[in-house]
């Protein structure tokens, strides 16, 4: 994984990560300002309207172009209001400059000396719109270089790879295609080992091509306002050059668009109309394939289940979701206790170094993820850390600080002459999907993040691993995050790597004679939205066959923890969605060419189910070790883990980890953004502390201070899930 905007196959979560890589040219994405002309305060928006009977479908107006001719990029009544300010980065794609598309100085200044403000002004580009090309690359064994047909077939370069097509040993040359589509930079990438004309896309010579389709999705958490970048003339990611190759020389056409990186917005519904426009316009200018096939790590992977649950059969027919997760919006739920809880830990450890959150896996018991006792942490420094702080130690200030601007983004601005373009941006997820949304007078949109009632390490108390007095203080100091209009900026590692600052805190928490934090009540309205825009995977449905690809990374307290693969198949199991469609598995093999291997493994079996029409055999559940063997296959590997039946084989061999709210008492679905609450009294009566009652007389006068509003019944349905939903 690499640092850049939007971080790629991870859910990086940090404005520093994504805007690390904008310069280098890597992230960022879209949503729905609707900004005054210029880039101004962008002014209160309605909602668009979420799936069902009454939303509008995707235009596919305008998708039979070729080069010399752009592809459409104008604001849809499908995605709503286009974005701005909004970074057109097509010359760090090698795309060139954008088009001029307006002189109303809406969008990105274009200048005649790109990024010079003292050369003439030529217009603005709201479109970030470029003319299609074709350019031609040629496999090295380890990456692509730039081939040049009309004299490297006659003398090709040295490290030219071949590749056997049908009995005969051809140079290893892809044609590339890529332009603008909806305001993303698209490509679509294709064997080529002939030389041929590319006048119109008749006179392509597309022989060696298997007539199926392979759409490539890519990762990361943006937090919108840049077009991110077109794979092949923009470069491929690490994971991806073992995994190209592979699917090229077998015949797939790959085709791929940035705004189905995660990296670069995270807007499900934009991203989903982006993915039909860019497959039907391959439609339009190669022929209809045989099946599509989507594949993608991390946010590559999200789009892939909550695509299939939004637009169930016709866009992709199967899919290699790689490190999942179920969704974006439901991880926050957890995410959001993290930098709560370990600021907890830091402020008791300094208080006490005897405290028992000195010893770093005892964490666990807690925020329910895993710890590591020897590895160096990446905030404060020395032996041991948490995935708390290495996996998710940036999301509250990356995700939910409206004012923290990383200065790689305004110098990615500065550089491309409109340095006043992010005056007025709220930097949040929910104000990058504004047009869903909504937000207030000022600007500000709902949030759902919610922890009034959550009994943090209630697990822990149960199972006698914490007493009763630890677990008052941290649910009296665990505190909760401020109201945006509250925020200031982060002050970054090492000042303050938890962003305190912006927390509800109480100085005097520590007994019962003290003022507990107080908690924060998320908005109902944000909540309902996410379900009703498609931004939640319900379960209710998936009609495709998934293989879930999972390279086991606990060890590494990496963000793609295991348990991610559980959740939506609880999600199915709760929806009553087709379970039978989708199979896990767990691979010790992390390297990229490890995970490249077994995700080539799995596309062969969805070949062959999609071929003909049988489920195979091997589309079924199962784990691999580090060398690639089979440890275990069949029904019953996983058991144990949603279940109380005895540890299947895969359960054994793989430690799959929970989360701050499971261990609190939520289900492994993970989708409950605000719990209904019950009385102290109910709980202390119906075994909610287990069979003994653990709390003195004092302790049940602090207990009821902390939760003076009640407890989470996790018997009880999300009071923030829509009726019918």
């Amino acid at each position: 994984m690499r640092q850049a905007v939007g971080r790629r196959h991870g859910a990086v979560w940090a404005a520093m990560s994504l805007a690390a890589a904008l310069l280098a040219g890597c992230g960022g994405g879209s949503g729905g300002l609707t900004a005054a002309p210029g880039g101004g305060s962008p002014a209160p928006v309605v909602p668009n309207p979420g799936p069902g009977p009454s939303a509008p479908e995707v235009s596919l107006a305008g998708l039979k172009f070729w080069v010399g001719e752009q592809g459409p990029s104008g604001e849809t009544a499908f995605s709503g209001p286009q974005q701005q300010p909004f970074l057109c980065l097509t010359s760090l794609s090698n795309l060139g400059e954008p088009i001029v598309d307006n002189q109303d100085g809406i969008g990105q200044p274009v200048y005649q000396v790109p990024g010079n403000t003292a050369s003439p002004l030529l217009g603005y580009s709201k479109r970030c719109g470029v003319k299609t090309q074709v350019r031609y690359f040629y496999y090295t064994g380890s990456d692509f270089a730039a081939f040049d047909p009309a004299t490297q077939f006659v003398t090709p370069p040295a490290n030219l790879q071949r590749v056997r097509i049908n009995g005969a040993d051809l140079p290893f040359v892809v044609r590339v295609e890529a332009g603008t589509i909806n305001r993303f930079s698209y490509s679509v990438a294709m064997l080529a080992p002939f030389a041929e004309s590319t006048a119109t896309p008749k006179d392509l010579d597309n022989s060696v091509w298997n007539q199926k389709m392979v759409y490539w999705m890519r990762g990361g958490v943006g937090v919108g306002h840049q077009q991110g970048k077109a794979m092949w003339f923009g470069g491929l990611w690490g994971e991806e050059k073992p995994v190209m190759p592979r699917l090229l020389e077998q015949g797939y056409a790959v085709v791929s668009s940035s705004g189905n990186e995660t990296g670069v917005h995270y807007n499900v519904r934009l991203a989903e109309e982006t993915a039909v426009m860019v497959k039907e316009h391959f439609v339009q200018t190669y022929g209809k394939p045989k099946y599509t096939v989507a594949m993608g790590i991390s946010g590559g992977a999200v789009q892939q289940y909550l695509f299939a649950q939004n637009r169930p059969k016709g866009l992709f027919d199967a899919g290699v979701p790689i490190q999942s997760y179920p969704d974006m919006v439901t991880q926050a739920i957890y995410v959001s206790d993290c930098s709560l809880l370990e600021q907890y830990f830091k402020d008791e450890v300094a208080l006490n170094a005897g405290s028992m959150w000195a010893t770093w896996t005892n964490r666990t018991l807690v925020e329910g993820l895993s710890t590591s006792a020897t590895k160096t942490n990446k905030f404060l420094g020395g032996a041991g850390s948490s995935e708390c702080i290495e996996g998710w130690g940036t999301a509250a200030p990356g995700v939910i600080n409206p004012v923290f601007t990383d200065p790689a983004y305004q110098a990615t601005a500065n550089a491309l002459g409109w340095p006043t373009a992010f005056t007025n941006v709220k930097w949040t997820h929910w104000n990058d999907l504004a047009n869903i949304y909504g937000t207030d007078a000022r600007g500000y949109a709902p949030i759902p993040v919610d922890n009034v009632g959550v009994q943090y390490g209630l697990k822990a108390l149960k199972d006698g691993f914490i007493t009763a007095d630890e677990f008052l203080r941290i649910n009296a100091c665990a505190g909760s995050w401020k109201e945006q209009d509250e925020y200031l900026t982060w002050l970054m590692p090492p000042a303050d790597p938890f962003d305190s600052r912006n927390m509800r805190r109480s100085a005097d928490c520590r007994t019962g004679a003290g003022t507990p934090a107080p908690r924060r009540s998320g908005s109902l309205k944000a909540m309902n939205i996410a379900y009703t825009a498609g931004q939640v995977f319900t379960g209710k449905s998936l009609d495709i066959p998934l293989i879930d690809l999972r390279p086991w990374k606990e060890d590494q307290l990496d963000m793609h923890n295991s348990r991610q693969s559980f959740s939506e198949r609880a999600r199915l199991a709760a929806g009553g969605g087709n379970q039978a469609n989708q199979v896990i598995w767990f691979t010790g093999e992390t390297s990229t060419t490890g995970v490249a291997t077994r995700a080539m493994d799995a596309l062969s079996i969805l070949d062959a189910y999609l071929t003909t029409g049988t489920r195979p055999a091997r589309f079924t559940d199962q784990c691999f070790t580090n060398a690639g063997q089979t440890i275990a296959a069949g029904s019953q590997v996983w058991n144990g883990i949603l279940d109380n039946r005895p540890a299947g084989a895969c359960t054994q061999s793989y430690k799959v980890y929970s989360s701050p709210r499971m261990v609190a008492g939520d289900s492994f679905r993970g989708d409950m953004f605000k719990c209904a609450l019950k009385p102290v009294a109910t709980a202390l009566a119906d075994g909610t502390y287990g069979a003994t009652d653990p709390f003195s007389t004092a302790e049940k006068t602090w207990l009821n201070k902390v939760f003076a509003a009640g407890v989470c019944d996790y018997s009880k349905p999300d009071v923030g899930r829509p009726a019918g939903v």
